[in-house]
C-alpha cells in the first residue's frame, strides 16, 4: 500500500496543474487579440497619415509599439480637425463683398469667393471690396432702399411730364423760301426753347428726336426721352417767320 500511495503520488506531481493551463492559454488568448488591435491600429494610423501627410507613419508604428498610445488622437498623428478644415479652406480662398464692378469676378453688391492674394494686394487695397460684416451690409441695403427711391421718385416726374407734353402744341416761327423749305432746318435747341417758354419746363437738347424730313413748313410730331422707360410725343407747327 505504501508503495502504491508513492507511485499514484509521483503521477499527480507529474500532471500539469489544470490551473495553470488555463491560466497559459488566458495569456496566449490576450497576447493575440492585443497583436490583433496593434495591427489595426497601425493600419489605421497608415491610413490616417496618408490622408493627412503630416506625421510619419513610422513615428506612429514606434510609438503604438512602445505602447506610449492609447488611442489615436487627430492632436498627437496632426490629421485635420474639422477646425484645421475650416482654416484651411479660408486660406484657399475668402469670401468679400463688392464695392463695385470686377471684370470676371462680380457686381457690385455681389459676395464672392477670391484667392487670398487677390483679395490682399488688390481689392482691399484699392477699396474694391470689403468683408461682409452685418454693419456694412446694413449700410449696403439702406443705400439700395434710397436709390430704388430716387430711381421711383425720377421717374414718376417724367411720367408726369409726358402727361404735360402730349396736351400741349408748340408753334416755331423760322425763315423759308416761297416754297415752304426752311433755310437750314430746325434745331433742337430750338424746341427746346419753344417748349421752356410755353412751360417753364427746360428739356435736354440731346434727348430731342426730330423726324428727318423736318426741312418745310409743316407740322411735326417730336419725340423727347424724359426717361430711360419713358418716352413722350408733342406736335410742333412750323411756321413762317421774319
Amino acid at each position: 500500500d505504501f508503495y502504491a500511495r508513492l507511485e499514484r503520488g509521483a503521477q499527480l506531481s507529474l500532471r500539469p496543474p489544470l490551473p495553470r493551463v488555463r491560466t497559459s492559454m488566458r495569456r496566449h488568448d490576450r497576447s493575440l487579440a492585443n497583436a490583433s488591435l496593434l495591427v489595426n491600429a497601425i493600419l489605421l494610423a497608415g491610413g490616417i497619415y496618408m490622408i493627412s501627410g503630416s506625421t510619419s507613419g513610422e513615428n506612429v508604428g514606434a510609438a503604438l509599439m512602445q505602447g506610449r498610445m492609447t488611442a489615436i488622437s487627430p492632436r498627437i498623428i496632426g490629421c485635420h480637425t474639422p477646425r484645421n478644415l475650416a482654416v484651411n479652406s479660408k486660406k484657399r480662398s475668402v469670401d468679400v463683398l463688392l464695392k463695385e464692378d470686377v471684370a470676371g469676378t462680380g457686381n457690385k453688391g455681389d459676395i464672392v469667393a477670391v484667392k487670398p492674394g487677390f483679395w490682399r494686394n488688390y481689392l482691399f487695397p484699392q477699396g474694391i471690396a470689403t468683408q461682409p460684416t452685418a454693419q456694412y451690409m446694413e449700410e449696403l441695403r439702406v443705400e439700395e432702399a434710397r436709390k430704388v427711391a430716387e430711381a421711383k421718385a425720377k421717374k414718376d416726374t417724367a411720367l408726369k411730364m409726358k402727361e404735360g407734353l402730349q396736351i400741349l402744341s408748340f408753334t416755331l416761327r423760322v425763315k423759308a423760301k416761297d416754297d415752304g423749305t426752311l433755310y437750314g432746318g430746325v434745331r433742337a435747341a430750338e424746341i427746346v426753347e419753344a417748349v421752356k417758354a410755353q412751360t417753364g419746363t427746360e428739356l435736354d437738347p440731346k434727348a430731342i428726336e426730330l423726324p428727318d424730313d423736318m426741312d418745310k413748313l409743316a407740322t411735326y410730331t417730336v419725340y423727347v426721352n424724359l426717361h430711360p422707360e419713358v418716352r413722350a410725343s408733342f406736335p410742333v407747327s412750323i411756321q413762317r417767320g421774319k
